[in-house]
């Protein structure tokens, strides 16, 4: 049986390597000469500026027979989230959009819509798209965004600029000719990280010779672009910082302070000079990181822009421009793309090498995914990511107590990845752990086979596991049925989470974990005494209060603080092979920080008083995943 299961692994990663690196390669071969690109250098008052198919874009523009109202959408990062809201109401009443420019997230959100999405989805993606697991530490920066560029790619009804359905131009600064740079063709996931390549934040883009950042460092607003394409009329966004109280007397801060100081005066002449009408959405509260509060930023923006209205309709009037009723935009199904962006199945393209670094929870590839057993130990790894393939290396405490391996093969099909695990505690005496399953990912239901290996048992593999997720009530499930090769016995490992809410701030929950193995580790969500790996029944019932913070709370410049609650819990425990059973109350208080507003670091106090030992267990949880 292990000599078969070997066998078809290995074809399975031979398959993946050599077949899906040609598949590939057919799926993002342009047509002939799309991406031949012809730039133009074009002085414009005082600065330099190379422009991709300059004379195509224009004549595109000037097609159109009528006056060109430009959007130019600034940067600011988290901040600029509020541009969404702006193009929301100038959708709503009427205000044409013929030209598109931005920068940094200005670009993220004139490129969404630009490729043809409606308002009503972009709000979708922008407020629910879990942004950390869009990020990985590392790839020649802080962060490595490359999967930003393929998920956007994902969700874009057209995937080339110069097939927009709005002409759009992305503005990013070429540190090889030292000019300004307008990107207005090629595939979104090859040039978008061009306008946001924010020094040691993301990765500087290179492309033929160019080496691109972020224009909005220094000019966060792409206003004198949208003059430069020909626009009769720019409708410019500004997104501003407030004022900052920190103690310049650090060298970072005061790098920081006096690039603020230049982008502040150089962005204000800018609009002064090239901006025809300017909204400034009051976003000064919230910082480049906020991406939690991005509902909020884009109510912030929609009713800035309302108030404006009236006066916006009499600036048009004034110049003749006429108002339209914007054609109604197509409704995509954009399920699957949201799938894989929620279960990691994008396909970075390109290789890279990213660490691993756990506390708090046990990461182990063996271990179900809602709840993850109390850890406190690091566990420290690293992952290497070609195309389909991810492998990945794990273990806790410099790797004294042994590692784990995991393979995962994405996308033998639309819907189906592969895995396969290994772990090795450095115990002669016992076999080493395996298991290998094959994945079906569903709109709502995902289900797997395989088989394995545990403590030295063989078995079959069943699974499956849901997420509803409504509006009050909440329920996620996942589900593991073991079928022992030689005994020929069923066991089950099932875990429960169902929460429901009273209101945005109270709500009850309860979860629930079911282990009929001898030979599987249950997750340990009881607070009392220590339990057995392998209890049979644990329940929990969680009367809960969580408070939103109405605007964030910085912390040492990388961590903010954006809610606190607390909770009075219930836990229950039963033990058959011990004929053991106990019960554990007590308060628990919890918040969540977030590094850079995108990587969650969990806090958890608790004390709980356990009946059965009539004793106290007071816990302090801390915990991340990097």
């Amino acid at each position: 049986m292990k000599k078969h299961f070997l066998i078809l692994t290995l074809f399975i990663i031979f398959t993946t390597v050599f077949g899906c690196s040609s598949s590939l390669a057919a799926e993002v071969t342009p047509p002939a000469g799309a991406d031949a690109v012809n730039l133009t250098n074009i002085a414009f008052d005082g600065e330099s500026y190379l422009v991709e198919n300059y004379q195509e874009f224009k004549n595109r523009i000037e097609s159109q027979k009528q006056p060109t109202v430009a959007l130019a959408l600034s940067g600011g990062g988290a901040r600029a989230i509020a541009n969404l809201g702006v193009i929301k109401a100038l959708v709503e009443n009427d205000i044409p959009i013929d030209l598109m420019t931005g920068t940094s997230m200005g670009a993220i959100i004139a490129t969404l819509y630009g490729s043809g999405l409606s308002v009503s989805q972009m709000e979708e993606i922008v407020t629910d798209t879990p942004f950390a697991s869009l990020f990985n530490f590392g790839g020649g920066a802080l962060l490595n965004s490359e999967k930003v560029n393929i998920f956007l790619e994902a969700v874009a009804p057209r995937k080339r600029l110069e097939n927009f359905l709005i002409p759009t131009a992305q503005l990013s600064f070429d540190l090889a000719s030292g000019k300004k740079y307008l990107a207005t063709q090629g595939e979104i996931s090859e040039v978008l990280q061009a306008s946001y390549s924010i020094p040691g934040y993301f990765p500087i883009h290179s492309r033929e010779g160019h080496y691109f950042m972020d224009a909005g460092v220094l000019e966060s607003t792409p206003a004198k672009s949208a003059a430069l394409l020909g626009a009769d009329f720019v409708i410019a966004t500004h997104t501003p910082e407030g004022s900052s109280n920190y103690d310049y007397g650090s060298a970072f801060q005061s790098a920081n302070r006096f690039l603020e100081i230049i982008q502040s005066r150089y962005s204000g002449q800018i609009l002064e000079r090239y901006a025809d009408f300017i909204i400034t959405a009051d976003v000064k509260n919230y910082s480049f990181m906020d991406f939690n509060y991005a509902t909020r930023l884009v109510e912030i923006g929609y009713q800035e822009t309302i108030s404006r209205i009236p006066e916006l309709k009499r600036a048009l009037k004034k110049e003749n421009i006429s108002l339209r009723d914007p054609e109604a935009r197509k409704k995509y199904n954009l399920d699957d793309e949201l799938r894989d962006l929620e279960y990691n199945r994008l396909i970075v393209k390109e290789s890279e090498i990213s660490p691993l670094i756990y506390y708090g929870r046990d990461f182990s590839p063996f271990n179900q995914d809602l709840f993850r057993t109390p850890l406190n130990k690091f566990q420290f790894g690293v992952e290497f990511h070609h195309n389909k393939l991810r492998l990945s290396f794990l273990g806790a405490d410099s790797w004294s107590e042994g590692y784990t391996a995991a393979l995962r093969v994405k996308k033998l099909t639309d819907s189906i990845d592969f895995y396969l695990k290994y772990k090795n505690d450095y115990d002669s005496a016992a076999d080493d752990d395996y298991e290998a399953e094959l994945k079906y990912f569903g709109r709502r239901f995902n289900f797997s086979g395989g088989y394995g290996s545990r403590s030295g048992k063989e078995y079959y593999l069943l699974g499956n596991d849901f997420r509803y997720l409504g509006e009050n009530f909440q329920w996620q499930s996942e589900n593991d049925l073991f079928l022992t090769r030689e005994e020929g016995n069923l066991n089950l490992l099932s875990s429960q989470l169902i929460n429901y809410d009273f209101t945005k701030a109270w709500s009850i929950g309860t979860e629930v974990v079911y282990n009929s193995s001898d030979f599987v580790e249950s997750p340990l969500i009881y607070r009392g005494q220590e339990l057995a790996e392998n209890t049979d029944l644990q329940a929990s019932l969680n009367f809960n209060y969580n408070y939103n913070l109405q605007l964030p709370v910085q912390l040492l410049n990388f961590l903010q603080l954006t809610d606190i609650g607390g909770y009075l819990f219930v836990d229950y425990y039963n033990d058959q092979e011990q004929n053991q059973e106990g019960l554990a109350v007590g308060p628990a208080f919890n918040s969540r920080l977030y590094l850079l507003g995108l990587k969650p670091v969990e806090l958890e106090l608790f004390a709980a008083h356990d009946f059965e030992i009539e004793d106290q267990r007071y816990g302090l949880q801390f915990s991340y995943s990097f």
